[in-house]
């Protein structure tokens, strides 16, 4: 275990280039959550999905101060965009139709070209993944100085934190497979750090996916 001695640079990134074929439409621009009951205003809209997912990892960034997120828009991109939060960086990725890992390189060709030393990487379809979630998995990353990962379904996967050593491997990536294929060889390699966190599990991929999100999400 290696605890960081200092605040490491972090630089967070939210996927959100997929066609979401199987949701039959822009799933990112559906509606999952609105104004809490309390909210000083009246006059709040509901949250897309990408706005609710961006709004907590945002949170979460301003908390730990990392910096606003950034986030990668390629399908769907004129219907995504103005959903995007104000002064939120936004990269685009023209290849996104070749699959997740595209997102990924750039992701960590950003984290490169900001020289940070870690690059915490999320899914904008995790719906259930709170600022909550992040602050905890950044507090594990920093309690062990390595690659970090939420652990659900047996398995380590994104939300995750990787150190600038997995940049380059990032890069490498091809098609549709994820950052979990790196995160795996970490857990092989005993040079991963995780947190246990089912909620992570839950993603809006159809519509049945986003009733029952919405009929159980209280």
């Amino acid at each position: 275990m290696t605890f960081l001695s200092k605040s490491p640079k972090v630089v967070s990134v939210m996927l959100a280039a997929g066609q979401s074929t199987r949701f039959d439409g822009a799933k990112l621009a559906a509606t999952v959550s609105g104004p809490e009951v309390n909210d000083p205003d009246p006059h709040a809209l509901p949250h897309s999905l990408l706005t609710h997912s961006l709004l907590e990892l945002t949170q979460a960034a301003e908390q730990i101060d990392i910096g606003k997120p950034c986030v990668i828009l390629g399908g769907h991109i004129d219907v995504l965009s103005p959903l995007v939060p104000m002064n939120t960086p936004i990269l685009i990725n023209k290849d996104w139709q070749s699959g997740i890992a595209s997102s990924v390189a750039m992701a960590a060709k950003y984290a490169q070209a900001e020289k940070a030393d870690a690059l915490l990487l999320s899914l904008a379809d995790q719906v259930a993944v709170s600022h909550l979630h992040y602050l905890s998995l950044y507090r594990v990353f920093c309690l062990f100085g390595q690659t970090t990962a939420a652990y659900y379904q047996q398995n380590p996967g994104v939300p995750a934190i990787f150190v600038a050593e997995d940049f380059d491997a990032l890069q490498q990536l091809e098609g549709d497979a994820g950052a979990k294929k790196l995160l795996k060889q970490h857990l092989t390699n005993q040079t991963l750090a995780v947190l246990p966190l089912e909620q992570a599990a839950i993603d809006i991929d159809t519509q049945a996916d986003l009733s029952w999100w919405l009929a159980n999400k209280e």
